[in-house]
């Protein structure tokens, strides 16, 4: 299936307005700049098509038949750099033809991660679909924390700048080897939840 329509009317793109929707759909929070000391938060970005509950966790997204494409390592931090460890990093994207996939997982998956705050997955550079003129990967990211979601653009591939959606904190920089296979690395930051705004006396005295 592939995806004919992402933005809503109100959103028709403008040819020569590169990256004009990025961090302005309507209904999409942005995180507040950063206090001195603290890191940029990560952009939010649209869901997009098609996140669904259920996919496996996995760090290979490759299918049978497929070379990789790029592995993706970073870490999730938040926004004093503290690692998080355990959270969960989503990701999906359109096969190398565009299409998403809508009965199973194809290029679907999601990763926990480690007690430094690191994660890795392997996978395909997705296809383009219309609207859209860039190759992204989706991706939604969560801690202690609401659901960050977010979409990632791989360095040097053609359309970045053309697609109305880019952001260029949101561009992973990668390194090709001998393979072919591109390496990138992205740090998501994200904003925790403390315990004095998530916890009531009565919940903690149940948790201890």
């Amino acid at each position: 299936m592939t995806v004919q329509e992402q933005a809503s009317p109100a959103e028709v793109r403008r040819k020569g307005v590169p990256g004009f929707m990025a961090g302005k759909s309507p209904g999409v929070e942005q995180p507040p700049p950063p206090e001195p000391g603290e890191l940029p938060q990560t952009p939010h970005e649209i869901e997009g098509p098609y996140f669904r509950l259920g996919a496996p966790m996995r760090s290979n997204l490759l299918e049978p038949g497929d070379k990789p494409g790029i592995v993706l390592s970073g870490r999730v931090l938040t926004e004093r750099g503290k690692p998080v460890s355990g959270a969960v990093v989503s990701f999906w994207s359109s096969d190398a033809a565009g299409n998403y996939d809508m009965v199973g997982w194809r290029y679907s998956g999601y990763v926990l991660t480690d007690g430094e705050g690191r994660y890795e997955v392997t996978t395909i550079i997705p296809g383009c679909y219309e609207p859209r003129e860039a190759k992204h990967i989706h991706v939604k990211v969560q801690g202690v924390s609401r659901p960050v979601t977010t979409q990632l653009y791989v360095e040097g591939e053609p359309g970045n700048t053309d697609d109305d959606y880019y952001h260029p904190a949101l561009v992973v920089p990668c390194t090709t080897d001998e393979n072919g296979v591109k390496h990138g690395t992205f740090d998501f930051v994200i904003k925790q939840v403390t315990r004095e705004e998530n916890v009531t006396p009565e919940s903690l005295a149940a948790r201890v």
